[in-house]
C-alpha cells in the first residue's frame, strides 16, 4: 500500500470509528446491553463482507480480532 493510500485509509478508519463510537454510545444510552451491541456489530460485519465480496478477508480479520481479544482477556489486570 502506498504511503498516500495508507494515509487516506488511516483517516477513513478514524472517521468510521467515530461514527461507530457514536452509535455505540447511543445504544448504551438507550440501555441496550453490550452483548446485543456486539451481536449487532458482528451481524453487520458479516452482511458487509457478503455485500462487497470480501468474505474470506473478513473471516481472516475476525479471527485475528478474536485472537487479540482472547490474548487481552488472558492478561492479568
Amino acid at each position: 500500500m502506498s504511503d498516500l493510500i495508507a494515509a487516506v485509509h488511516t483517516k477513513d478508519v478514524e472517521k468510521a470509528r467515530q461514527f461507530l463510537r457514536g452509535a455505540i454510545t447511543q445504544a448504551g444510552e438507550a440501555w441496550i446491553p453490550s452483548d446485543a451491541v456486539i451481536d449487532a456489530l458482528t451481524l453487520e460485519l458479516i452482511e458487509m463482507a457478503g455485500r462487497y465480496g470480501h468474505a474470506t478477508q473478513a473471516a481472516t480479520h475476525l479471527m485475528r480480532v478474536a485472537a487479540l481479544i482472547t490474548h487481552t482477556q488472558a492478561r492479568p489486570h
